[in-house]
């Protein structure tokens, strides 16, 4: 049922949350960003 195979952990929702306060992401700007394993895609 889960598109990768798993289901997400905190860990997971971190990373991309670590990678957003980053300076890697300073030009992000507007976006949204799913952090939900492709389960929306597999629809």
């Amino acid at each position: 049922m889960h598109a990768l195979g798993r289901i997400g952990t905190p860990g997971d929702v971190a990373a991309v949350i670590a990678f957003l306060l980053g300076a890697e992401a300073s030009f992000v700007t507007g976006a949204t960003w799913l952090v939900d394993g492709g389960m929306l895609a597999s629809f």
